[in-house]
């Protein structure tokens, strides 16, 4: 169980943004409502925007209470009286430096104390904020620094190469935590933890037993608000490009002896995926749009209606991808990759066909493995068993069990942010991981970006493109 063992200052980039809302100061109050943060810290909101210390506090308190709903109002103020506000520009170097005297000011008495910034704002404005940092002595090399950067970190490999260069410029890679989400889930830890612990799993996780994988991850939500970020990103940047590839990593990693080889590991097993040879790319990805629907009983627009989203715009919200590995075990499987906006149903998981077994009857299924990481976490086992006395055939025998969480349970970004204070690297990105996955994805995305690559429609509240289905059938295959 992580405590944090040291007083320490985080600063949030973005303070009166979305993400900062929706997932930071929920965050960081479970953290102190666990008793895991230490006496002394101090929480600083830093943006733009014009407001007072009184009007920030109800901000955050606001975001807390609606993501949590029933909250301790002693546990709440405790919480907010450790948190203050400094309103700047991100390009002004004199904002900085009344920061570094706030920070000394909040930070008087305290030993061995660790700094944090949260770049919790579009990657167009990282470097400003790194090189001020350093300008505004912020960053010091007498207080331990992690600056701490929110997937996707650029919008394609020349972008991100640049952002790199900048961070690098004023930061040790030691000091930077580029921090994907997904990667804070129990669940999605998990599916290293029970291949490591259950060498059963193993025994059957090879490329001589296993037909093909999908990995899927479904949500019936749309852009919710966020229309200025998902018309420059899509859902191949948004969820593919860092998301699904850390779940395809896992899944495909070498197990290793020591713990602390996971990240190494993790990388090695993301740069062995690839795309599949193809004259013609649209045998590899497939794209699709949203349009006017029903999610449940309610009526949602579709995606080009959606307030400020260009009525001619061709940004994809649904993908369906094939990616093969050359990752040990698992050279010649296909990997099948579907993920979606405005669908039926909200699920995350990774389903296992295994090869069928040919003497036992033809209506007989295969076998499969199924980890559901969202929605009800869980594992289940599709097995056949045979059917009573003298009838010859077999029925589905289905074992199943939920994931849940026992024990030392914190949400992701809780957890990641506790993990960024003790300055554990294990779960977070690297640069050698981030710059494969554009490789992999650059191409991909010119092609998706060309008028004449097929934008498909989809009615919101189904399962998608009817065309994936034609898309993955020439395969031989059909979705899961």
């Amino acid at each position: 169980m992580l405590f944090s063992p040291h007083p320490f200052s985080l600063i949030i980039f973005g303070a009166s943004g979305h993400l900062a809302q929706l997932k930071l100061y929920p965050a960081l109050y479970i953290l102190a409502l666990k008793n895991r943060l230490p006496k002394q810290y101090a929480i600083v909101g830093f943006s733009r925007t014009k407001m007072d210390e009184n009007a920030f506090k109800k901000l955050v308190a606001d975001a807390i209470q609606q993501d949590l709903h029933s909250v301790s109002e002693k546990a709440l103020q405790e919480f907010l009286s450790h948190v203050t506000y400094h309103q700047g520009q991100y390009t002004e170097a004199e904002d900085f430096k009344a920061l570094t005297q706030e920070l000394q000011n909040l930070e008087k008495g305290w030993k061995d104390n660790v700094r944090l910034a949260y770049f919790s704002v579009p990657p167009a404005a990282y470097p400003d904020i790194a090189h001020n940092l350093c300008e505004g002595d912020v960053h010091t090399k007498n207080i331990p620094f992690r600056c701490i950067v929110e997937k996707p970190v650029g919008h394609d490999l020349v972008s991100f190469q640049e952002i790199k260069k900048k961070l690098l410029g004023c930061f040790q890679e030691e000091e930077i935590y580029l921090l994907d989400h997904y990667l804070g889930k129990e669940a999605v830890r998990n599916i290293y933890y029970l291949r490591y612990a259950n060498p059963i799993l193993e025994q059957l996780l090879k490329n001589s037993l296993i037909h093909h994988v999908e990995i899927a991850a479904l949500e019936p939500a749309g852009i919710e608000g966020r229309s200025g970020y998902f018309e420059k990103t899509g859902t191949l940047r948004d969820m593919f490009q860092s998301h699904l590839l850390m779940i395809a990593s896992l899944l495909t990693i070498q197990l290793r002896d020591k713990d602390d080889a996971l990240l190494a590991s993790r990388i090695d097993a993301l740069k062995k995926l690839y795309l599949p040879p193809a004259s013609n790319l649209d045998d590899v990805i497939l794209q699709g749009q949203y349009t006017t629907g029903h999610v449940g009983k309610e009526k949602v627009p579709g995606y080009t209606e959606e307030e400020g989203v260009d009525p001619q715009s061709r940004t994809n919200t649904f993908i369906a991808l094939k990616l093969l590995s050359r990752a040990q075990n698992w050279e010649g499987v296909p990997f099948y990759l579907r993920s979606g906006k405005r669908l039926q149903e909200k699920k995350t998981r990774i389903t296992i066909e295994f090869q069928q077994k040919t003497d036992v009857g033809k209506d007989t299924k295969s076998n499969r493995l199924c980890i559901i990481l969202q929605g009800e976490a869980g594992m289940r086992i599709h097995l056949q068993t045979k059917m009573g006395g003298t009838d010859p055939a077999f029925r589905p025998l289905v074992l199943e069990d939920p994931l849940v969480c026992v024990g030392d349970c914190l949400p992701e970004h809780s957890l990641l942010l506790l993990e960024a204070i003790h300055g554990k690297h294990q779960w977070f990105l690297t640069f050698e991981g981030v710059q494969s996955a554009w490789r992999l994805f650059d191409p991909l995305q010119s092609h998706l970006d060309k008028e004449n690559t097929p934008l498909y429609s989809y009615k919101a509240g189904g399962n998608g493109p009817k065309e994936m289905d034609e898309w993955i059938a020439k395969d031989g295959m059909q979705w899961m």
